[in-house]
C-alpha cells in the first residue's frame, strides 16, 4: 500500500513540474502578441506611470539600462550615500549633470535622514532623481524613493537587475487590462523575481519594511510566467550552486536504493524531479531573455548602420 501511495505521489509531482511548462509558453506567447499591438500599449501609456525605486545601485551602466526604457511614463529614484560613497555620488553628479533642488516628500511614508535632494539638468537625464540619504536597510531606500514618486505604481530594484526590452510596456498593459483598484501587486519569479506594487498597497502597510504583499488581498494578486529583469551574472551564479544540489540528490537515491529505503528513494527522486523542473524553466526563460537582449541589440545596430 505505501508503495503505491509513493508512485502516485511520484506521477503528481511529474506531472505537476510538466505542467510548469505550459504557463510559460503561454506568457510568452501573450508577451509577443501584445508587442505587436502597438495600440493596446500606447493607451495603457496614457494612464499608467512607473516610479523605479533603486536601492544598492553602484554601476552607471545600470543606471543607464533602467533609462533607456522608451516607456514614456517611468522615472529611476537612485539612492545613495554621499557621506559613505563620495566618489560613487560625485561620479553620479558629473555624468548626469545633476543639481541640488528641494526635497518635499509626501506625508505619506516615514522617511527620516534624507540630506539632500537631485536632479538632472539636461532633458536626455529628466526622468532621474538622486536621493542622498545614509545606507541603512533596502526596505529605507524604497521608502524614501517612494516619498518622493510621482506616479502610482512602484517597482523596486537592487544591485544587478537590468530590464528586458519592452519590460514597462508589458506591466502596463497587464495593469490596463484590470478595472482601477483591482490590482495590488503584480509578481514573477521567473528569471530574476520582483514585485510590482501599487501605492496604496504600500502605503497601507506603513513602507517597504511592512511586506505590502501582505496587505494586498488575494484577488487583487496578478502572477507573470515571464522574466522582465535579468542578471549579468545569472549563468555563473546558477552554474555555482547546481552541483552543490545535485550531487547529494543522486548519491543518496543510489545509497537509499541499496538500502532497500525505497520510500525514502521515491521522496529524494520526487526532489531531483522538481529541482529539475525548476532548473529548466529558469534556464528557458534567462534564454528566452538572452534571445530578446540579442534580437534588441541586433535591430538597434541595423538603425544604427541605417
Amino acid at each position: 500500500m505505501m508503495a503505491v501511495v509513493v508512485w502516485i505521489l511520484s506521477a503528481a509531482v511529474i506531472a505537476g513540474a510538466c505542467s510548469c511548462v505550459f504557463p510559460l509558453l503561454r506568457a510568452r506567447n501573450k508577451r509577443l502578441l501584445t508587442a505587436r499591438m502597438y495600440g493596446m500599449t500606447g493607451d495603457a501609456s496614457a494612464a499608467v506611470g512607473f516610479s523605479l525605486l533603486c536601492s544598492g545601485v553602484r554601476r552607471c551602466g545600470q543606471i543607464e539600462n533602467l533609462l533607456s526604457s522608451e516607456y514614456a511614463r517611468c522615472e529611476v529614484i537612485v539612492v545613495a550615500d554621499a557621506w559613505y560613497r563620495p566618489v560613487f555620488f560625485e561620479s553620479l553628479v558629473v555624468r548626469y549633470r545633476l543639481i541640488r533642488v528641494e526635497y518635499i516628500p509626501a506625508d505619506e511614508l516615514p522617511v527620516r535622514n534624507v540630506r539632500s535632494m537631485w536632479r538632472s539638468r539636461k532633458r536626455c537625464f529628466r526622468r532621474l532623481v538622486l536621493l542622498d540619504c545614509p545606507e541603512d536597510t533596502p526596505w529605507s531606500d524604497f521608502d524614501a524613493a517612494a516619498s518622493v514618486a510621482a506616479y502610482d505604481w512602484l517597482l523596486p530594484v537592487r544591485n544587478g537587475q537590468y530590464l528586458l526590452p519592452g519590460a514597462l510596456e508589458r506591466l502596463a498593459v497587464e495593469v490596463a487590462q484590470g478595472c482601477p483598484g483591482t490590482i495590488g501587486s503584480i509578481r514573477s519569479w521567473i528569471g530574476v523575481p520582483f514585485v510590482l506594487f501599487a501605492r496604496e498597497a504600500v502605503v497601507a502597510a506603513g513602507g517597504f519594511g511592512g511586506h505590502p504583499v501582505r496587505h494586498v488581498p488575494r484577488r487583487c494578486r496578478r502572477v507573470l510566467w515571464e522574466p522582465l529583469f535579468y542578471r549579468s551574472d545569472f549563468r555563473a551564479r546558477h552554474r555555482r550552486w547546481r552541483p552543490w544540489v545535485a550531487v547529494p540528490l543522486v548519491g543518496g537515491i543510489v545509497i537509499a536504493g541499496f538500502a532497500g529505503r525505497w520510500v525514502l528513494a521515491c521522496f529524494l527522486l520526487m526532489l531531483a524531479v522538481g529541482w529539475s523542473a525548476a532548473v529548466c524553466v529558469r534556464s528557458l526563460s534567462s534564454e528566452m531573455a538572452g534571445q530578446e537582449r540579442l534580437s534588441d541589440a541586433r535591430i538597434r545596430l541595423g538603425i544604427e548602420m541605417v
